[in-house]
């Protein structure tokens, strides 16, 4: 019974999940068929090296990522909606104001009260407890780990509430982490021992065409420069706290939706 009565919440987030497997796909065989070089250019008076980012012709598909970001979201959060239709219909079929239904997502505990004045009294007891134990606000109390603002559910609702008027747009950005292998030699043994451990410095801004990536700064001039750098950059966009990696948001985002739905299915039974 439970198993039919979830079909269009369930349909929907698997087709959000389908769809963020595919995206993690086509970006990691993006990122991975199209390595960033990195060009070395000496610091001025020889005192270190830049490396300089090269994607002068490369073709970012950023706005195909956009959409699809997008269209996981909706899926996700129309399921979540689909979700508090189906538990209403459970406690009185037809519900008694089915347009005022919703799935909120609040971070304070006052605007929550506000939020389901009109849903909770076509819910049962039960799953109104479940609604407002998951809320994001929760994270407040110091038993709660994490805080209201980094709680998935508030990032779903923001790209799904930015989606509707400017999609966020991704963009690329340098990995976590970055094995330099190129080689610098210096004017003597001296020099090079007065130089360690070396004294680098990674920005992890958007990468661009001639951007620099990384500074490796030296205390004396430097004679040679050997070897190359390429680095397989991951793909982010700007959320309501601070970048995001695409790919780790929308596998969590699908994750913890999945975990909602499976809580108040538990209630269904």
């Amino acid at each position: 019974m439970t198993t039919n009565i979830l079909y269009n919440v369930m349909s929907k987030w698997a087709r959000a999940k389908t769809k963020a497997d595919n995206l993690s796909s086509s970006i990691s065989t993006f990122c991975n068929d199209n390595p960033i070089s990195l060009e070395a250019k000496l610091r001025e008076g020889r005192l270190g090296v830049d490396l300089i980012c090269q994607m002068e012709n490369l073709e970012l598909p950023l706005i195909e990522w956009s959409i699809e970001l997008g269209e996981i979201v909706y899926s996700l959060r129309s399921s979540l909606d689909n979700l508090i239709y189906v538990c209403a219909q459970k406690y009185s079929d037809p519900p008694s104001n089915h347009r005022r239904l919703q799935f909120p997502i609040v971070q304070d505990f006052r605007q929550y009260q506000n939020a389901v004045r009109d849903i909770l009294p076509q819910l049962s007891p039960e799953i109104s407890t479940l609604l407002e134990n998951i809320q994001p606000f929760q994270r407040s109390k110091p038993e709660v780990e994490g805080t209201p603002e980094y709680d998935p559910l508030v990032l779903l609702n923001w790209i799904s509430n930015h989606d509707k008027h400017r999609m966020p747009v991704p963009f690329l950005v340098p990995p976590k982490e970055i094995g330099i292998n190129h080689t610098c030699e210096f004017q003597s043994e001296q020099d090079a021992s007065e130089n360690v451990p070396p004294d680098v410095v990674v920005h992890v801004d958007p990468l661009s065409h001639g951007k620099k990536i990384i500074e490796h700064r030296t205390k004396h001039p430097v004679k040679k420069v050997f070897g190359k750098l390429d680095i397989t950059a991951h793909v982010a966009f700007n959320s309501h706290n601070g970048v995001r990696d695409l790919l780790e948001a929308t596998k969590q985002l699908t994750w913890y939706t999945k975990l909602i739905i499976d809580e108040f299915s538990k209630e269904l039974l």
